[in-house]
């Protein structure tokens, strides 16, 4: 994952409309205004993602049940789009002694946490916890999320929900709408190991998200 900040961009404005621009940049302006409230929001949404996650660091497991549809128990990912948005994560893993325990709170079928077991086992798979959650859009959307050639479907919910990923060597994990996203898209949260990350808005079934995670 590229840290370099990207330049930022001048836009060209001249006479009236650069002091148009200087008056809405002014501390009692327009755009300073839009400006504190966004940080305030985005502030408030990433506060609120790492106080829920408390409870799911307690050991208590999401709302709804995640229900994951078999895709064969291979290593095969779905075929990654080339306008996919890829973000880099640090996801928290499971450890192999906690793997069993961790996969029984799931809805993965016995012959998928067989897989998945034997897998870790010969280290070919490694088992993460990923804490999800909605933070804009109608209530009730569901997302396709896949991982390790396994596809699970969740309901979000503004609360967190720990989602138990398999992870292969590629560690890619696509996110995409199950549910045509409302007017104004679907954005998703999710606390990593390094904090919370608010997902792109999804505004069409055809959206991909691929997060390149790396096991922290």
């Amino acid at each position: 994952m590229n840290d370099v900040p990207e330049p930022q961009l001048k836009p060209l404005i001249s006479g009236n409309e650069e002091r148009t621009s200087q008056h809405g940049r002014g501390p009692n302006g327009l755009t300073s205004k839009l400006v504190i409230a966004s940080a305030i929001v985005v502030a408030c949404l990433g506060g609120a993602l790492w106080h829920q996650s408390t409870s799911l660091s307690n050991g208590s497991g999401p709302e709804t049940a995640v229900s994951p549809s078999a895709a064969g128990g291979g290593q095969a990912e779905p075929q990654i789009r080339a306008d996919a948005t890829h973000l880099g994560v640090q996801l928290a893993l499971i450890s192999a002694s906690q793997a069993p325990s961790a996969l029984a709170k799931t809805d993965f079928s016995q012959e998928q946490k067989t897989q998945i077991l034997a897998a870790i086992k010969n280290r070919r798979v490694r088992l993460v916890r990923m804490p999800i959650a909605q933070v804009a859009g109608l209530p009730g959307q569901v997302l396709t999320i896949t991982s390790g050639g396994m596809t699970q479907s969740l309901r979000l919910k503004p609360s967190l929900q720990a989602v138990v990923l398999p992870i292969y060597i590629a560690g890619e994990v696509t996110v995409t709408p199950a549910t045509p996203p409302p007017t104004g898209g679907l954005q998703a949260g999710v606390l990593t190991a390094l904090g919370p990350l608010i997902l792109p808005v999804l505004a069409t079934l055809n959206q991909q998200v691929v997060l390149d995670v790396i096991v922290q």
